[in-house]
């Protein structure tokens, strides 16, 4: 039930700055669609959507854990699957400072640079 609750907060949040962007001054950058191929932003909302799964369905991650051969679970932490949607944010910091080419040569393109 939390995870709806979480899943709730964030598309209401989504709108919240959505209908504020539209009946206020504030803008996104002009290059916002091709913040959904970066990879922060994909790391960022993988590990948080994990994070948010362990905590609202604890016997599912226990159950994920039960499921590993034991030569795994020797080597892994038992609060792994918290751990991954940790690592996976601080990736998405990381991330930020990689350049993607792919993506700078379409920004370049829109902001009418050669």
């Amino acid at each position: 039930m939390t995870f709806i609750v979480w899943l709730l907060i964030v598309l209401v949040a989504i709108i919240s700055v959505l209908l504020i962007r539209k009946y206020s001054s504030l803008e996104f950058v002009a290059h916002a669609r091709l913040l959904f191929k970066a990879w922060s932003v994909w790391l960022a909302s993988v590990g948080s959507a994990i994070s948010a799964w362990v905590q609202s369905f604890p016997d599912a991650a226990m159950n994920a854990w039960n499921m590993l051969p034991p030569d795994i679970k020797s080597f892994l932490p038992q609060n792994y699957l918290g751990l991954i949607g940790a690592f996976m944010v601080a990736m998405a910091v990381i991330s930020q400072f990689i350049r993607q080419h792919r993506l700078l040569e379409k920004k370049q393109q829109m902001d009418g640079q050669p």
